[in-house]
């Protein structure tokens, strides 16, 4: 029986001794780093370059953005689920956030497909992507590598989100009845928040047109 307390006693001893000495003097060690490469790749900075030419000064292109620097979970979960989903979260980013230029509001994702097949570690980080911006009301915009992009085409996909149309330069007429249209934003429904043009002679005229039409000549040599 002695030797059992003996043996217990020594065991306490170490232990504190690994916690007082070897642990903390991990804790406090000064590890050394080095710099990785060019944060993106060519083609995403071919991306990137033409998203930002097609935004010009009217939204902000982020790369590489942690999601849980975008989002964060609902406050209904509780302090488990809050902290699994938070970890999901915190693990995998968002290819590019495109924001409000004022308040840095993320507005729309863009992912960029590599176009290598699927495999289960992608699957899971799409359907991640997809749920999380579905269930945090953040547009999601897919696109594919190519060695070069059309930014009007670009602009066209983004004109729903950010307000890329400069009223003062671009005045559109319904062509239903020929009266000049204005601008409005969907309060309800699968659109909700997106904007859409509108007859200014509602409700006389119900004409509406889709906001993301921008009225450019594209460069037949481009490809989007």
């Amino acid at each position: 029986m002695t030797n059992i307390f003996i043996i217990v006693a020594l065991l306490v001893i170490f232990f504190i001794f690994i916690q007082k000495y070897v642990i903390k003097h991990d804790d406090t060690k000064d590890y050394s780093y080095k710099r990785k490469s060019a944060l993106l790749n060519a083609s995403e900075s071919t991306f990137y370059n033409a998203l930002k030419s097609a935004v010009g000064d009217h939204a902000v292109v982020l790369a590489k953005v942690c999601m849980s620097n975008v989002v964060s979970p609902s406050a209904k979960l509780n302090k488990k689920q809050w902290f699994i989903a938070n970890s999901r979260i915190a693990k995998s980013y968002f290819d590019f956030v495109v924001c409000d230029p004022r308040t840095f509001e993320p507005r729309v994702i863009i992912e960029l497909d590599n176009g290598k097949e699927l495999y289960k570690g992608k699957v899971e980080r799409e359907k991640l992507l997809i749920h999380v911006c579905k269930s945090a009301s953040i547009p999601l915009i897919g696109a594919n590598i190519k060695y070069s992009y059309q930014v009007s085409k670009l602009r066209r996909l983004l004109a729903a989100h950010i307000d890329l149309i400069e009223t003062d330069k671009e005045v559109r007429f319904c062509k239903k009845c020929g009266s000049p249209m204005i601008i409005k934003i969907a309060s309800q429904g699968d659109f909700k928040g997106r904007r859409f043009f509108t007859c200014s002679r509602q409700p006389h005229c119900t004409y509406t047109e889709n906001y993301n039409v921008v009225y450019e000549f594209d460069d037949d040599n481009q490809e989007f």
